[in-house]
């Protein structure tokens, strides 16, 4: 056993003493290992990989690892598994580790047993059983911690369990995967993110930040893939977890995942949930460390007679031929699990209210039509005249809610609904074109109307001038022609083909006199699926050309150097779950229009990547909170992580069910309608459909909050891109195929389905191409 009492250092330090120790166990066993590679000791088997738990009470190691021809290619361990962090009465922590004393196979299982006991006489007992996974090359960790003695002078503890390689390899050549918060080498975050300084001594995350509760590392060298995943997690916690301070209490069943040691890193697991050396959790007092961005927030089960932790880890290793290979193989492994219950939710009704809500709050004001920008929860009431103020894509998403207004009230033959769309649509048609072609996207009513001074983004006038074009398509349908809409679409069209860059990019940001602003061109994916959609429509080859170009772009500078950044206009230009989507929506528009199989598995990869900011796992909250928005008994499997460099999420993924549910028909690959159905069903659980929530309106939820403490607090707003991010898919899966799911099938019907998604992708899904 191992002790450093008292130390008056950081956490950080001591356990970087420890595993330096550990690193020295870890030679000499592996020169036993080359020797002998089954350690003498108990074996079981899962696919390829073998896990090995020494029988020597003197080594007691755990050794995972694939062999091959010319000995393990992969190889990690864990020489001392059993490792707990005391806090004393005195305020003073110190770790200890020790290996197994017993290791017994019952069936298929190895059962191992261990004792850690302090210098204050608190003795902590470890319970582990290990079993092969369901799924190949990975196994199951059940681990029961009781403490049998309190000590007198022992206030809290905390266990960790984590693994190493055998061949030490520092951080910069690993490749992280953290669901929602880490990357590769997380080169596309802001500085106070969580990970963005690899020079930091740990990387230990609470998993309430986690889309799902997991840790992933790739050798940049070999491939060697190591994963650790908490399976079925409590994730329960109390307001006292709020805080930056130590906090010693038996109700925070959340744990925490990361990284130890950038010399020779170990994915490691701690329980309860210790976050550092960085962490979002702001606040004064408590907390070891510089700053608030950068310190040690603290959390201890105490210690007391009976007290009990459980958890299961799953443990996974493979060899992945890149990043993308290994993130989807290991979120799949982690989410096949434990995946999250599909809440059945009424998917017409959601509908029904949301077409409602936006009809009813589509008026006129100085004359100018449109919807409000913000109202105010719970009520649903306009807070103030300054939140009348119109942004025709992104967050206002003016002109595809007017499409969604028409479409709905020439279906159902009401004047009223599409004359309020119509209106919308020549609001924008009419006023917010520059001379040279580029639209003015925000607008404010109050005092007087006027052009806000906000330059143009790629993202917000791609948006609107999607919708502007689906409002032209719908009318022309209907023989109602708008030839000015088309030739607004047209006018934007054109500029796009006029500012283009030689490489095929597009700026991220324009002001009015087409001047760029910022020459950042990771957004080169936003305008693609309108000038696909626009050279269908037109039949104009100018257009379809522009978007190739753009695609080719795109594909080397996202889709193969996994550049997913800048999606949102109001967050820098980081790696968020948006610039995934938009990769994903441009990369099917590019297959539809040539058939080539490339841009599908561009497409599939901009899928996998946006899936794993989903929140997958619920998160449950505080029932003593009275101050949290989030709607009383739903689940939280509908949120995603928003961007890197904090832990806010909204439900935006609600708009993703269509494109994840082709990726299902144009691969066969079942996950992929998996969550189109989550995506599809549980994000309406924030909605309120029927009044349950009591909201002022049916059809409103909330704009964002957060998973992480303080948990369910949020912005309690509604913005209307939530509207259109419920209906969109909604509308695109009832064209398309002519249902509101996401079934998966077989046989005549699954013919029957993929011979509807070519027809989609033949005419873009622009009713005046169906009839041609």
């Amino acid at each position: 056993m191992i002790s450093w009492k008292s130390w008056k250092c950081p956490a950080s330090h001591r356990f970087l003493a420890l595993l330096g120790a550990l690193f020295f166990w870890s030679a000499m066993a592996l020169a036993a290992r080359l020797a002998d590679p089954l350690m003498a000791g108990q074996t079981l088997k899962s696919g390829l990989c073998l896990l090995t738990i020494a029988t020597n009470p003197a080594s007691g190691g755990v050794d995972v690892w694939l062999p091959s021809k010319t000995g393990p290619t992969a190889d990690f361990q864990a020489i001392k598994p059993l490792a707990v962090e005391m806090l004393d009465a005195a305020g003073a922590t110190n770790w200890l580790a020790t290996g197994y004393s017993s290791v017994i196979r019952v069936d298929r299982a190895l059962r191992c047993t261990g004792q850690i006991r302090t210098a204050n006489g608190t003795v902590v007992n470890f319970n582990d059983t290990y079993n092969a996974g369901k799924q190949a090359d990975t196994f199951l960790l059940e681990r029961e911690v009781s403490v049998e003695m309190a000590g007198t002078n022992d206030a809290g503890f905390m266990t960790c369990f984590r693994l190493e390689s055998s061949q030490p390899s520092p951080l910069r050549n690993q490749e992280v995967f953290i669901p929602g918060i880490w990357y590769l080498d997380n080169q596309h975050v802001p500085a106070r993110a969580l990970g963005a300084d690899q020079s930091d001594g740990a990387f230990l995350i609470r998993e309430d930040r986690m889309a799902l509760p997991l840790v992933m590392m790739r050798s940049k060298i070999n491939g060697a893939t190591i994963l650790l995943a908490h399976c079925d997690p409590d994730g329960a916690t109390c307001l006292a977890d709020y805080q930056p301070g130590r906090v010693v209490d038996g109700r925070i069943q959340v744990a925490s995942l990361g990284i130890w040691s950038p010399e020779n890193p170990a994915v490691s697991f701690c329980y309860p949930a210790t976050e550092g050396e960085r962490s979002y959790i702001r606040g004064s007092g408590g907390g070891r460390g510089a700053a608030a961005g950068k310190r040690w927030v603290e959390r201890f089960h105490p210690v007391k007679s009976g007290a009990k932790q459980a958890c299961k880890i799953m443990i996974g290793l493979s060899v992945e031929p890149d990043f993308s290979a290994a993130m989807r193989q290991t979120w799949r492994a982690a989410y096949e699990e434990t995946p999250p219950a599909i809440a059945r939710t009424d998917i017409a009704a959601c509908y029904e209210a949301s077409i409602k809500l936006i009809s009813d709050w589509s008026q006129t004001h100085n004359g100018c039509p449109g919807i409000p920008f913000r109202l105010r929860l719970p009520q649903g009431q306009l807070e103030g005249n300054e939140h009348i103020n119109y942004q025709m894509g992104f967050v206002g998403q003016q002109l595809p809610l007017a499409y969604h207004l028409m479409r709905y009230g020439l279906q159902r033959h009401n004047e009223e609904i599409v004359r309020k769309g119509e209106a919308m649509v020549d609001f924008w048609a009419t006023n917010s074109l520059t001379p040279q072609g580029l639209p003015r996207t925000w607008y404010d009513v109050y005092p007087q109307p006027h052009w806000r001074q906000y330059n143009t983004f790629m993202r917000i006038a791609s948006d609107g001038m999607v919708g502007a074009l689906m409002a032209w398509d719908v009318m022309q349908a209907s023989a109602r022609p708008k030839p000015g809409w088309l030739q607004f679409c047209r006018a934007f069209g054109d500029w796009l083909v006029q500012h283009q860059n030689q490489d095929g990019s597009w700026y991220r940001e324009f002001d009015w006199n087409s001047r760029p602003v910022n020459e950042a061109k990771q957004n080169t994916t936003h305008p693609i699926r309108f000038l696909v959609d626009l050279s269908r429509a037109t039949g104009e080859k100018k257009y379809l050309a522009a978007a190739l170009a753009g695609g080719k772009w795109c594909y080397s500078n996202v889709y193969q150097s996994f550049g997913y950044v800048g999606g949102t206009a109001d967050n820098p230009n980081v790696m968020d779950k948006e610039a995934g989507f938009l990769a994903m929506d441009a990369f099917l528009a590019l297959h539809d229009a040539t058939g080539e199989k490339s841009w599908l598995e561009a497409a599939a990869q901009a899928g996998d990547f946006t899936e794993t900011w989903v929140y997958s796992w619920n998160i449950p909250i505080p029932a003593e909170d009275g101050s949290a928005t989030y709607p009383k008994g739903c689940t939280t499997t509908g949120f995603s992580l928003i961007a890197t460099g904090h832990s806010g999420a909204d439900l935006f993924m609600a708009a993703a069910p269509f494109y994840y549910y082709r990726l299902y028909l144009e691969t066969g690959d079942t996950h992929y309608a998996e969550m189109a159905r989550q995506l599809l069903f549980n994000t309406k659980q924030a909605m309120d459909i029927n009044g349950s929530l009591g909201y002022g309106h049916t059809g409103l939820c909330s704009e964002a909050l957060s998973l992480a403490p303080p948990r369910g607090h949020g912005v309690n707003t509604w913005l209307p891109w939530l509207t259109w991010s419920m209906i969109e898919p909604i509308t695109r899966l009832q064209d398309a195929y002519g249902f509101m799911d996401a079934p998966t099938a077989t046989g005549d019907r699954l013919a029957e389905l993929r011979r509807k998604d070519a027809e989609f992708g033949r005419t873009r899904g622009l009713f005046t191409q169906t009839r041609k």
